[in-house]
């Protein structure tokens, strides 16, 4: 029998009917053992594994072992004869990957990405896809909705998402988001600072300018937590941040926490300036949504281009039953923003969804924001098939009497499609009418980002995994904004205390950003 605990697998091992061999070399037998183990669910510490090599398979485990199985995993199931081959990647607190390549940020002009050889469809998965190992175990497609869409699976409860109009492209996109959220989830690097804003001073950010909980007064200056490095743009400096900001599922003790930290502001790119310019659009977008929504702000309509995916995502809600509308929600931010709102006024649908989408390019902010609204629109039937109970119109009703009873983004989307919720959104449209423009006049995304840095406090947290910076060129950002809105989800979470620029809450209402 061969047994082995976990702080030291040996290259040869076996789990029940499971014989595992190498890697041999670039990633050693531990990393390889820690990605199984988490994939499957199993704890990684504390744990004896053992199984027998059935005498039929002893010549090919013989052979295989003696052989260089370079940061890859021979996996044997010996009770179906199955042989299968798995790459691994190194785990930054014990491997150490070799150094990523060269960061790209000179683009032609007006472009928001810089060219990347490494991330096509076959390199992404050939780097992170794996159902044993990888960071994204599984890749499902959906064909019946208006785009094709590809859902990159992390775990049980996060996934990357891709909607565009070819599969491959889309489960381009939903590796990158799978990537960025892994990236975004927990710091991988020991040593985080722990000490209050008070003890801290001008070395860190004050907690109170991102914007406090309305609901919850625990937090103080003198409140002890967890900080990490970032760097201010703006201020050409280094400075510490509260960790369960810079990463949305630290492990924050909960006697430290004082905010509920989503995804917002986190960006993926081929440098680390592409990936804070991205970080930055997707603060812009929330801020911009948030900005009209709890300020009840009147929206001029931007006039549609004359586009290929606008006019089949138009048709096909119109389709429906629904009508695509695209409002101006762009502020002081200076980042061109768009908010979409699909209605309808007929008494058997949900009737409205929305979204948004924020760029430089105003035809990628449309078409983003299109996209996801479209998506919603059609997979709503499906999360009401799945979840029936959630979607139950007494429920419902009982969430749009009480907000405090919204506490998942689906009840926020949910609550606003009742026929009774019409007119807590209908301030929205104005009725006047605008076009959006092109505020793309750059060759180099340093020089786009020092001026964004010049006109607003821009603060990063380099989330860069060094495993997906050496095998991909990818780089991660978490960018921070004091002052701009932040996205929650349940409206006891909702943070708009301390921020000047919203005057004042005139919306008590949840907000329907799905």
């Amino acid at each position: 029998m061969i047994t082995y605990s976990s702080g030291a697998p040996p290259r040869l091992r076996a789990d029940g009917s499971l014989t595992l061999i190498g890697p041999t070399s670039g990633v050693c037998p531990k990393c390889a053992e820690q990605a199984r183990l988490a994939v499957s669910g199993a704890p990684s510490q504390d744990i004896d594994l053992g199984g027998l090599v059935p005498p039929a398979f002893q010549a090919l485990v013989e052979v295989l072992h003696e052989q260089d199985h370079h940061d890859t995993v021979i996996a044997i199931r010996t009770d179906l004869a199955v042989v299968q081959t798995h790459r691994v990647n190194p785990g930054t607190h014990c491997c150490t990957p070799p150094p990523a390549p060269p960061p790209r940020t000179a683009v032609e002009q007006g472009q928001l990405r810089s060219a990347n050889h490494l991330t096509t469809v076959d390199g992404l998965r050939d780097a992170v896809v794996d159902f044993r190992h990888g960071r994204v175990t599984a890749l499902f497609r959906t064909s019946h909705l208006p785009l094709a869409t590809v859902t990159a699976e992390l775990d049980g409860h996060t996934a990357g998402y891709g909607r565009t109009s070819t599969f491959a492209e889309a489960e381009r996109v939903a590796v990158f988001e799978a990537v960025e959220r892994h990236n975004g989830m927990r710091p991988r690097l020991a040593g985080a600072t722990e000490a209050s804003y008070a003890e801290l001073g001008g070395e860190a950010l004050d907690p109170a300018r991102l914007g406090l909980c309305d609901f919850d007064q625990r937090y103080t200056p003198d409140l002890t937590m967890r900080w990490v490095p970032a760097w201010s743009y703006t201020a050409g400096r280094s400075l510490l941040v509260p960790e369960q900001v810079a990463y949305y599922a630290a492990e924050t003790p909960p006697g430290q926490r004082f905010v509920h930290e989503t995804s917002n502001g986190c960006g993926l790119g081929n440098s680390l300036p592409e990936a804070v310019l991205h970080g930055l659009f997707e603060v812009a977008e929330r801020d911009a949504f948030l900005m009209a929504w709890y300020g009840r702000t009147p929206l001029k309509s931007i006039k549609r281009p004359d586009d290929p995916l606008l006019h089949h995502l138009t048709d096909r809600l119109e389709e429906l039953g629904y009508e695509l509308v695209f409002l101006d929600a762009t502020n002081d931010l200076g980042i061109p923003a768009v908010l979409t709102l699909a209605r309808t006024e007929r008494a058997t649908l949900p009737r409205a969804f929305f979204a948004a989408g924020a760029s430089p390019d105003p035809l990628a902010a449309m078409r983003s924001a299109a996209a996801e609204v479209a998506v919603d629109v059609e997979s709503y039937v499906d999360r009401v098939r799945a979840n029936p109970g959630d979607h139950d119109g007494r429920r419902l009703r009982q969430l749009l009497r009480d907000p405090a009873l919204v506490r998942t983004m689906d009840d926020h989307v949910a609550v606003n499609t009742l026929p009774e919720a019409v007119d807590r959104y209908a301030f929205l449209v104005s009725g006047e009418q605008t076009d959006l423009p092109d505020r793309r006049d750059h060759t180099d995304l340093e020089e786009l980002l020092d001026r964004y840095a010049g006109r607003l406090e821009v603060i990063a947290v380099d989330q860069t995994d060094p495993v997906t910076a050496s095998r991909l060129g990818l780089h991660s950002a978490k960018v921070i904004v004091p002052g701009a809105l932040p996205m929650t989800f349940g409206h006891l979470h909702r943070r708009t205390r301390g921020l000047p620029r919203l005057a004042e809450v005139l919306n008590p209402h949840p907000h329907p950003f799905p």
